[in-house]
């Protein structure tokens, strides 16, 4: 995903000229955006394990605060100095694609005050920052295995992302076509693109199974 805009500390490897951002400058900075991840999966756990009721709304909502905090300084230090925690495998255009339409998505949830609504998936997608956090210690010079757990790993939170996602989608949807909330019904949709980025990649991980006969 090569284009003018992309970091000059970026590398370029792969096919087409494919451009991987670097990882950042000092150690120390990986180790902070690692430690921010695994605090926010912290925060899942404890959400996932607690009574999926109203109660839970500050904490989810803090929660997802967070996550997005990182995600929004993930993308500004890509688009200056060209660094990725989680390089080697990250290019800027990947890590857009991944961090900005989910902030985006979040926001509009939050000031729409449809969060209620979406509970399970909120708190499903706090566990994928362990993936990144294992992305980021895969960087920092962790062994082969590491690797693989973080694959395995990544394929299960995937499909119970997913699963959580359809399902609630189709509830709320219900609801607001019973409702006659047309606009929320659009707005619905707007789940729909992080369906679809997901089961790409399941396919990825198929793929690569197939190919490899390994995690």
């Amino acid at each position: 995903m090569a284009t003018s805009a992309t970091p000059q500390n970026a590398i370029p490897v792969g096919k087409r000229g494919r451009v991987e951002l670097q990882p950042p400058s000092h150690a120390w900075i990986s180790w902070c955006i690692l430690l921010a991840y695994l605090a926010v999966f912290v925060e899942g756990v404890a959400l996932l394990a607690a009574h999926h009721g109203p109660e839970i709304l500050p904490r989810l909502s803090a929660a997802q605060f967070h996550l997005c905090s990182i995600y929004v300084l993930e993308v500004a230090i890509a688009l200056g100095p060209g660094w990725c925690a989680m390089s080697p495998g990250w290019t800027c255009g990947e890590l857009i694609a991944h961090h900005v339409p989910y902030t985006f998505t979040v926001m509009i949830c939050f000031a729409l005050n449809q969060q209620h609504k979406w509970i399970l998936p909120l708190v499903v997608v706090l566990l994928t920052p362990l993936n990144e956090g294992l992305f980021i210690i895969n960087s920092l010079g962790a062994p082969g295995w590491v690797s693989k757990v973080r694959r395995s790993y990544g394929f299960l939170v995937i499909v119970f992302l997913i699963a959580s996602e359809i399902h609630t989608w189709m509830q709320v949807m219900q609801q607001h076509w019973a409702d006659n909330a047309l606009v929320m019904l659009m707005l619905d949709q707007l789940v729909f693109p992080a369906i679809y980025y997901h089961f790409n990649l399941l396919i990825m991980y198929l793929k690569r199974w197939k190919k490899t006969r390994s995690l």
